[in-house]
């Protein structure tokens, strides 16, 4: 949690001391790197700790002024467990999850030093399960193997939206907040324009 506090009195820091931004014009070939932390970890219905925040990297080109072409990699560590007190068992995992792909973007008109943007992802989610099962305190010993109520880990398919608002910073860096289906659900961050 102080991690995510930090984060975002930078960002509000960055923008605040930022009185030198300009009207940034964008043009055809240049490329747009970021990197971001995630606020809302994908996993936060299935009750989990973070291990490693939710980060993602991207890499964009702008084709035009308005439109750009992009990759994107992103990583999440969780951990948690489910008690099944009916069965006597308590499954612990530890979820790895890489995901990663291609983006288009469309981006507004510079808006007094910020603009908005949207667009739609598609690639691979590809995700790495370590569970234990044991039984609960108190339960009598098995012969059997211990069952597993979770399904095990498949790779899949990601199809996503999102929508996005950037403040340039000055005309190379800018801070951006994100909303999407991704590895996470909220994202804040940091990029360069080369």
């Amino acid at each position: 949690m102080k991690f995510r506090v930090s984060i975002i009195l930078f960002l509000l820091a960055a923008i605040t001391i930022s009185a030198t931004a300009q009207q940034v014009k964008i043009k055809p070939g240049q490329i747009q790197a970021g990197f971001s932390v995630g606020l809302v970890p994908t996993y936060v219905a299935d009750v989990t700790t973070t291990i490693v925040p939710p980060m993602s990297a991207t890499v964009d080109v702008f084709l035009s002024p308005n439109f750009s072409l992009g990759g994107f990699v992103a990583y999440s560590k969780v951990s948690g467990e489910s008690v099944y007190a009916n069965a006597g068992l308590v499954e612990s995992f530890v979820n790895q999850t890489w995901m990663t792909g291609l983006r288009t973007t469309m981006h507004s008109n510079d808006l007094n030093d910020w603009r908005v943007y949207g667009g739609f992802s598609i690639g691979a989610t590809l995700p790495s399960i370590d569970k234990t099962v044991e039984l609960l305190p108190g339960e009598n010993m098995r012969d059997d193997d211990l069952p597993s109520f979770s399904r095990p880990a498949e790779n899949g398919f990601l199809f996503s939206g999102y929508v996005g608002t950037r403040r340039y910073l000055n005309k190379n860096w800018s801070a951006y907040g994100e909303v999407g289906f991704g590895i996470s659900l909220v994202n804040i961050g940091l990029a360069h324009k080369f």
